[in-house]
């Protein structure tokens, strides 16, 4: 971590320690898109950091076998009660399988992993770029930043493919940042890709730039704002199996001084410094 970040993170907990949640509310919020709360009566862990995330238990009859690893979208607590933001996109059988929760379904889940984004030091401006369902944690930071005091140095850029797969921004009110999206047909704000609007954005060297989303995408962030900026951080995204470290199979090379080494992103990251970064850890994201 770069010195003068706030490098605390929440410590993992037990591989069997999983959660009883139930569903508050699951909406389809655009094409394939879903936006689902869950409430925690008993909540007792840390608070999670912006960018750590939860392993969902799909089905308890084995089929689909293994749990689904989603960015932690927003967390707010009411006392020992806790409520718990996810944003999907269906893709397969288990994210399919989740649409079909409505409220009060009982849902299990181990979390929150993984390390999470490093706040900000003082006087530095905040970028978050973020493409398609690479949303959801930095949703998360920008609500951190937000509820910190720092909304006012917070510019969050928001790309997908089309307006049909976007999530409506304004209808998040606690969001609480300055943000501009963009589509790649140009039906819903700047026609491009959300690279084009970091283009156009100010990077000096008070700047720290986030982001996550498809690995193509991120690679182009970091040639981008290398040498450019105070700070960068990417949260991988990678097959994950177990979630805790166990599998490796989510393993990535990262930069080690001259050498290369392997690292867990469920575990190690998700979120990694761009300084361990080059593109052949992007390629394996």
């Amino acid at each position: 971590m770069t010195a003068g970040h706030d490098d605390r993170h929440c410590a993992a907990p037990s591989p069997s320690a999983l959660m009883e949640a139930e569903v508050l509310t699951n909406t389809e919020v655009a094409a394939g898109l879903w936006r689902l709360r869950l409430g925690m009566p008993q909540w007792s862990r840390s608070e999670p950091s912006p960018g750590q995330f939860v392993m969902v238990r799909v089905s308890d009859d084995g089929d689909p076998l293994l749990g689904r690893p989603f960015g932690i979208a927003g967390f707010w607590l009411h006392g020992p009660t806790a409520e718990m933001e996810i944003i999907f996109r269906v893709v397969g059988k288990g994210t399919g399988f989740m649409t079909r929760w409505s409220s009060g379904s009982p849902v299990r889940l181990l979390g929150p992993l993984g390390n999470g984004f490093p706040l900000p030091p003082l006087g530095s401006r905040c970028i978050l770029v973020a493409g398609g369902v690479g949303l959801p944690p930095l949703l998360a930071l920008a609500r951190s930043l937000e509820s910190g005091g720092r909304g006012g140095d917070v510019l969050l850029l928001y790309g997908e493919a089309n307006r049909d797969r976007m999530l409506d921004l304004d209808t998040l009110p606690d969001l609480g940042v300055r943000f501009a999206t963009c589509t790649e047909d140009g039906s819903c704000g700047r026609e491009g890709l959300v690279t084009d609007l970091l283009a156009a954005a100010e990077i000096g060297e008070d700047s720290l730039v986030y982001a996550c989303g498809p690995a193509p995408m991120m690679r182009a962030v970091h040639e981008r704002v290398s040498g450019r900026c105070l700070d960068s951080f990417y949260s991988l995204e990678s097959r994950m199996a177990c979630g805790f470290g166990v599998c490796a199979g989510c393993a990535v090379e990262v930069r080690e001084g001259d050498e290369w080494t392997y690292v867990r992103v469920c575990s190690e990251g998700p979120v990694f410094s761009g300084d361990l970064l080059t593109e052949r850890s992007f390629r394996q994201a």
